[in-house]
């Protein structure tokens, strides 16, 4: 099953194999909303979402789709185009590298790869913005990112439940 394979005929079956880039979608128009948290750090949800679709659901997360939703990040962050668009498809890319050497899951594995993968993400975005000129401290971007590795299990929890009704519901 991928994106792109032929419609078998059931309803929604399309809706089925776009649910992780459309999680994705709505997970980076969330970041854009004007939520007051504390220290005005966001988790990063859409890249922990695409490293979570990633793993659960490889064919439904390829690093193309990513590159596309990296760009949307791009363009509804403020970011400059193309930082998003890089590090979302290298990202999975990492992941497929990683599932590679790595048999099984459990959480803390999969969180512990997770966190040096987000880690090395912004450690990447606080570099590239840099090279950019457009400097950003660094921060709010470890702020981001604990943040974030500090989301995971809810996340993961969210990306596991739609996978099982969604994605693979069991008739």
């Amino acid at each position: 099953m991928s994106i792109f394979d032929e419609d078998d005929g059931l309803p929604g079956e399309r809706i089925r194999r776009a649910t992780p880039a459309l999680s994705v979608f709505l997970a980076t128009l969330l970041m854009a909303l004007p939520v007051p948290l504390a220290g005005g750090a966001m988790p990063h949800l859409a890249l922990l979402l695409v490293i979570i679709w990633a793993s659960l659901q490889p064919r439904l997360m390829p690093a193309w789709a990513a590159f596309i939703l990296g760009l949307f990040a791009d363009l509804v962050s403020g970011l400059p185009l193309g930082l998003s668009a890089l590090l979302f498809p290298g990202a999975v890319i990492a992941v497929r590298l990683g599932e590679a050497r790595v048999e099984g899951h459990s959480l803390f594995i999969d969180w512990v790869f997770t966190g040096l993968l987000v880690l090395a993400v912004h450690v990447l975005t606080w570099q590239l913005l840099g090279f950019t000129g457009s400097a950003a401290p660094l921060a709010p971007l470890a702020a981001q990112a604990a943040i974030t590795l500090l989301a995971y299990p809810l996340v993961v929890t969210i990306a596991a439940r739609i996978q099982r009704r969604i994605i693979e519901p069991s008739f």
